[in-house]
């Protein structure tokens, strides 16, 4: 559950234990938790030049075992993710700290190589040293799996399989001008999606996380009939689905992928797909269209939507010369456009509109076939044999990018040539295996410029760039919100992460 340790979004619902120096807010602003302030230029905090920023540290603050939090552990943390005998997972705002000095008890000096305009996403989670006898941390140690924290709730244990557990911390710094109201929390571990959401519906959880679009129309069709749940909408865009296309040869950026390599076969793929069947059919109207990358937070970046038009796209092919054969499929120099369709097993709607796109593709002339996966296999670091890290697939299927900035965890950076995972390069994160220099060039002056105004623009030029090239086609916008038993009270969604932040004034009803 320490995320330092583990990418993968469970692991998110940390933070009732482990508080960050800075939360997120809807909008992109931030808001101090464990750091006393905002830094800024104006407050000393920021250097003028961008290359040092100081942390001050809120007073009072203890860990769940009444340790002091202090300055010392912000820097054990950063110790922790540079030493090579760590498997820390480090997101991408660290690439550019050269180092983390204490100053003293209550202030943390931070020295970038080069300026770091999302230094409010360092220090997410963060370690308590008291706990540790190194800083070779690995994920066997006991605080990867369930760490200590500052936060108003305390992990107590974990079931295998079935539940991890929560109390409320009875010494949270911040209990009196916030009390703590609920004795715990409970996290049932439910493999199958559509299993949680009826269980949900039947009064046997009192929220679910990560309620999707294929979701809602259930929720509501529920809440509408009498079931005692609360849902609500949000009016901006959520998470995207996106499908990843390997732009490598078996993970290989420097021999193109046989098919999904021509920038043609990638154009008629996203002339070819009616988004809007997907939405109205499948989804009932939850999602809505979007043809950009960037899509949430202060870079947010318009880009119009790929029209469906599947003559245009059949036109597109034969100019390619992509020709039909007698089975109807393509083929160009001997090589069928016959691809693999992919995504996690086990999600009943996704599976739906998998349909949808498989004929839509087969229309022109594109043979799918949909292979589905568990999430270890398709999600897996390159040494364990993860499909996406390996280049090995056609076109898989996910969410993401809903960041508040680019920056946040390496979203803009996973498109760079760097990102391509390889032998040499194991950690990389790319989705599509993609290289592109011109990419790289804007990304890489956009995220060490602190003008936001300059990032503004050059995250606008990368997002036309992306959507000129392909990489990955947006499918749909999810139409988004939370939902929880009408007993639960005090939630709150004011924040970018939604109702799970305010966990800390949630109360049952009597």
């Amino acid at each position: 559950m320490n995320r330092l340790f583990n990418d993968q979004s469970g692991s998110f619902l940390s933070f009732w234990a482990q508080e960050p120096l800075f939360v997120a807010r809807p909008d992109g602003s931030f808001d101090p938790v464990l750091a006393a302030e905002l830094p800024s230029v104006e407050n000393g905090g920021l250097s003028e030049d961008g290359l040092t920023v100081t942390f001050r540290l809120r007073e009072g603050v203890t860990w769940s075992d009444g340790q002091p939090f202090t300055a010392e552990d912000v820097k054990f943390t950063f110790d922790v993710i540079q030493d090579p005998g760590s498997t820390a997972i480090p997101p991408s705002a660290y690439d550019l700290v050269e180092s983390v000095d204490v100053v003293d008890e209550r202030t943390v000096r931070v020295r970038m190589s080069s300026p770091n305009p999302y230094y409010f996403g360092l220090f997410q989670q963060i370690l308590p040293k008291h706990m540790f006898d190194s800083t070779a941390v690995t994920t066997e140690h006991p605080q990867a799996r369930l760490p200590l924290g500052t936060g108003p709730f305390v992990f107590v244990e974990w079931n295998d399989g079935d539940t991890i557990m929560l109390e409320r911390n009875e010494d949270y710094w911040d209990s009196e001008q916030r009390p703590v109201w609920l004795d715990g929390i409970t996290l049932k571990i439910t493999p199958d999606a559509q299993s949680a959401i009826s269980s949900f519906q039947r009064g046997e959880f009192d929220s679910v996380f990560f309620v999707t679009s294929g979701d809602l129309p259930d929720l509501t069709d529920a809440r509408d009939n009498g079931a005692p749940i609360v849902v609500t909408l949000q009016e901006t865009r959520s998470h995207v689905e996106w499908l990843w296309l390997n732009q490598s040869d078996n993970g290989d950026p420097s021999r193109p992928h046989p098919v999904l390599g021509d920038p043609a076969v990638r154009e008629a793929i996203d002339l070819g797909i009616d988004r809007d069947a997907v939405i109205d059919q499948v989804l009932r109207g939850f999602g809505s269209l979007n043809g950009s990358f960037l899509y949430s937070g202060f870079a947010a970046t318009e880009v119009e939507v790929a029209p469906f038009d599947p003559e245009r796209a059949n036109e597109i092919l034969d100019d390619a010369g992509w020709e039909r054969g007698a089975d109807g499929v393509r083929a160009k120099d001997g090589v069928r456009a016959s691809l693999r369709y992919q995504t996690v097993t086990g999600d009943q709607t996704r599976e739906l509109y998998q349909q949808l796109v498989q004929q839509n593709l087969e229309d022109i002339g594109i043979e799918v076939n949909i292979e589905n996966l568990p999430s270890n296999l398709m999600f897996g670091s390159y040494q364990e044999g993860g499909r996406l890290a390996r280049g090995d697939f056609d076109i898989m299927m996910s969410r993401d990018g809903y960041v508040v900035d680019p920056l946040e965890e390496g979203w803009g950076a996973n498109f760079t040539c760097e990102e391509v995972a390889s032998e040499s390069n194991p950690g990389g994160q790319s989705e599509t295996h993609w290289c592109n220099p011109e990419y790289d060039a804007i990304v890489q002056e956009a995220a060490s410029t602190v003008d936001q105004d300059r990032r503004a623009e050059l995250y606008a030029e990368a997002a036309q760039l992306f959507a000129r090239e392909r990489p990955a086609l947006p499918l749909y916008s999810s139409t988004w919100g939370w939902t929880w038993s009408t007993a639960l009270q005090g939630v709150s969604t004011d924040y970018f992460d939604g109702i799970w932040r305010s966990a800390q004034d949630w109360y049952l009803a009597s």
